[in-house]
């Protein structure tokens, strides 16, 4: 994945989001390799903790820092466990990547996006997004290289797909990797928030406000 290319569309979305905040104290949940959390961090965020359960990306997301100039502060707690772990209460917490689909169970996907709302200060925000799912499973999904996992030398691509679960298969200079995810059907993702108490929910398609059925990611700003 192309860092440079993805914080050029992602992170001036989230700054744009949260502009009106003076000085946000903000949790990237999904670390996984650095881009958000280096790229916030590029741009003058100072108050950031980066949280990662996977301690495979660790290395991979210390390698970034150093080679991008930066500092984080690296948690590694569990989603479920947050209301045990985490005290602090935040402007922001991110879930980006399409993370929120590596949680298969609902109760855990429940629990997840009730700790998220719960560490968020009043009209705080929770900025999550997932793949578009619906045109994965009706067979019409396309990669563009443009979203998140960008750069020439990538791909991303669903080698099998049910109501159940869908394999993305990640190539990158010849190398592949495989991840197993939960695909959020249509409105799916939406309606939980929406069950846990989130009462203004802003909805965006390739980080744009306008119709566009065949997007790859599907963003929440979720306010508390």
């Amino acid at each position: 994945m192309d860092l440079k290319k993805r914080s050029e569309k992602e992170i001036p979305f989230i700054l744009k989001e949260i502009k009106n905040i003076k000085n946000p104290i903000i949790l990237d949940s999904a670390l996984g390799s650095g881009a958000t959390s280096i790229g916030l961090k590029k741009w003058g965020v100072k108050n950031l903790i980066s949280n990662e359960v996977d301690s495979y990306y660790i290395p991979i997301t210390k390698c970034e820092t150093k080679k991008n100039n930066v500092n984080l502060n690296i948690t590694s707690y569990d989603w479920r466990e947050l209301d045990k772990k985490v005290t602090d209460r935040f402007d922001v917490v991110l879930c980006l990547g399409n993370s929120i689909t590596y949680l298969f169970k609902k109760k855990d996907q429940i629990k997840t996006l009730t700790n998220f709302r719960n560490i968020l200060k009043n009209n705080g925000k929770l900025i999550i997004d997932e793949r578009n799912y619906p045109t994965i499973l009706s067979g019409k999904y396309k990669h563009s290289m443009k979203y998140v996992y960008c750069g020439e030398k990538v791909t991303a691509e669903p080698i099998f797909a049910n109501n159940r679960m869908v394999v993305m298969e990640y190539t990158y200079k010849n190398k592949k990797a495989h991840l197993v995810l939960y695909p959020f059907k249509k409105g799916e993702l939406l309606s939980l928030l929406k069950d846990i108490g989130f009462k203004k929910i802003k909805i965006y398609l390739d980080y744009k406000n306008k119709p566009n059925p065949n997007c790859e990611f599907i963003t929440y700003i979720a306010e508390k």
